[in-house]
């Protein structure tokens, strides 16, 4: 989550993944049109749901590739999401204690309840993706840790097995990691292209170099409508790794530069915060009245949600992501220095 570009040709990905969040608060806030013919804010969920998934699914497998064990990938991706995800869930449960039994906090704080959908509350609905991509993360360890990273392609096919079979089932809006996967494992393929030289390999990256981004971005707009057409639907999250992949490659289109704006890039770095924070403030008296009310509140809701989201990113966040690198650092340094043996002496 929230990773910043890590390469000098990914600036643009900064950029979709403020698209993204964009998207995603646009979806759960605000009214985006009359549902006569499509329901625009769903769309615009899907449509940013699947540009994260995509991307997430890109950064991932770079990680995997170039991270030295999987003991760092654990630390780091632990300590970027659970502690504010839980400091979260520990104030909306203390409101909520009388009504929270162990179940429902059980399958929080472990990050499953999108597979327990019962134990839903309404501000804790969102989590369903990062439920799901905690399970990729999981997932794609595993098989790392098994069959070492030429176990990568095989998520890749599971993928696609999914998709079809989330077709078959045509389990368009389910949240269950089952039905959700195939969108992360589909972005992975990303990683293994730009990872590999193979002759394969080569042919996917000069293709993408040839596809305008802005395009890829309005078949996905069509694939995200809803009701959705379940062909397209299903194919979402193909055309969002085409996305991703064009503005990797294709760095000279206009969208790609687009991207790399500074204001986009400060969104993109607080995204994870403003995504888990959001729902929660529709409890508080800035998501409370009736609808029009409820809407003339919306500016302040957005301006206290940067600033919490800004003062979480900076302070709150910063502080475990110094604590996991420098417990990675501590690990190397005892791992590298090693007892000096013992003298002989005759």
């Amino acid at each position: 989550m929230n990773q910043p570009s890590t390469h000098p040709t990914w600036n643009s990905l900064d950029g979709a993944r403020a698209l993204s969040i964009g998207c995603v608060l646009a979806c759960h806030l605000l009214p985006l049109g009359p549902k006569t013919v499509f329901d625009l804010n769903i769309a615009a969920g899907q449509f940013g749901m699947a540009i994260f998934f995509s991307l997430s699914g890109f950064l991932i497998a770079h990680k995997l590739i170039t991270e030295r064990s999987l003991f760092e990938f654990a630390v780091s991706r632990i300590l970027r999401i659970f502690p504010l995800l839980w400091l979260l869930l520990l104030i909306d449960f203390a409101v909520r204690l009388p009504e929270i039994n162990i179940d429902t906090m059980a399958v929080h704080f472990l990050l499953v309840v999108n597979n327990f959908s019962d134990h839903y509350f309404r501000e804790t609905e969102h989590l369903w993706s990062l439920c799901t991509e905690v399970h990729f993360y999981a997932l794609a360890a595993l098989c790392v840790l098994i069959f070492k990273r030429a176990g990568l392609p095989l998520l890749v096919i599971t993928g696609c097995i999914l998709s079809m079979y989330r077709f078959n089932e045509q389990a368009l809006f389910n949240t269950s990691t089952l039905f959700r996967l195939d969108e992360l494992l589909i972005g992975l393929s990303l990683g293994l292209i730009w990872h590999s030289d193979s002759p394969a390999s080569r042919h996917c990256k000069k293709l993408l170099t040839t596809i305008n981004p802005f395009y890829a971005m309005v078949c996905l707009a069509v694939a995200s409508l809803a009701p959705p057409n379940p062909v397209l639907f299903i194919l979402r999250p193909y055309i969002a790794a085409l996305f991703i992949g064009s503005l990797i490659f294709n760095t000279q289109a206009t969208t790609s530069q687009i991207m790399t704006s500074p204001t986009l890039k400060w969104i993109s770095r607080h995204a994870y915060a403003l995504y888990i924070i959001h729902p929660f403030l529709l409890l508080t008296w800035l998501g409370s009245g009736d609808k029009i009310t409820m809407y003339l509140k919306r500016p302040l809701l957005f301006i206290a949600l940067f600033v919490l989201a800004y003062l979480s990113t900076r302070y709150y966040e910063q502080f475990f992501i110094r604590l996991g690198k420098q417990w990675i650092r501590q690990r190397r340094n005892t791992k590298t220095t090693l007892p000096s043996p013992p003298a002989v002496t005759n």
